[in-house]
């Protein structure tokens, strides 16, 4: 096993499950269309219920299938990588993705929050 490959491949799939969770979440908030009985309804929130019992448990299954997927085909296609410059490199950009989208996450709540009060 090359372990250089495993580092690389599972930084960048999480930079890429961040991502995915982070536009999922305000996706899911933002889209909002009227119901066949003239209330608001999230397509993708129900979408996410309907398959996985609630939207939270669809992001996480999807996350970790996103990420596992991911990780596997990154793997074997870094797998002839020799530059342990990268390692540096895709973990300073998993921590910036996962500052990025703490933030922005926090953000759009918290002005979700005041312009509905």
């Amino acid at each position: 096993m090359n372990k250089l490959s495993l580092v690389l491949s599972t930084n960048i799939s999480a930079v890429v499950t961040i991502v995915f969770i982070t536009a999922i979440t305000i996706a899911g908030e933002l889209y909002k269309v009227v119901g066949a009985d003239g209330k608001m309804v999230n397509p993708i929130k129900d979408y996410l219920k309907a398959l996985h019992g609630h939207h939270w448990v669809g992001k996480g299954v999807w996350a970790v299938a996103l990420f596992v997927i991911l990780s596997c085909i990154l793997y074997f296609t870094l797998r002839n990588k020799k530059d342990d410059r990268s390692i540096a490199w895709t973990l300073s950009l998993l921590t910036w993705a996962l500052v990025l989208g703490t933030l922005a996450i926090f953000g759009f709540f918290t002005y979700e929050f005041a312009i509905s009060h």
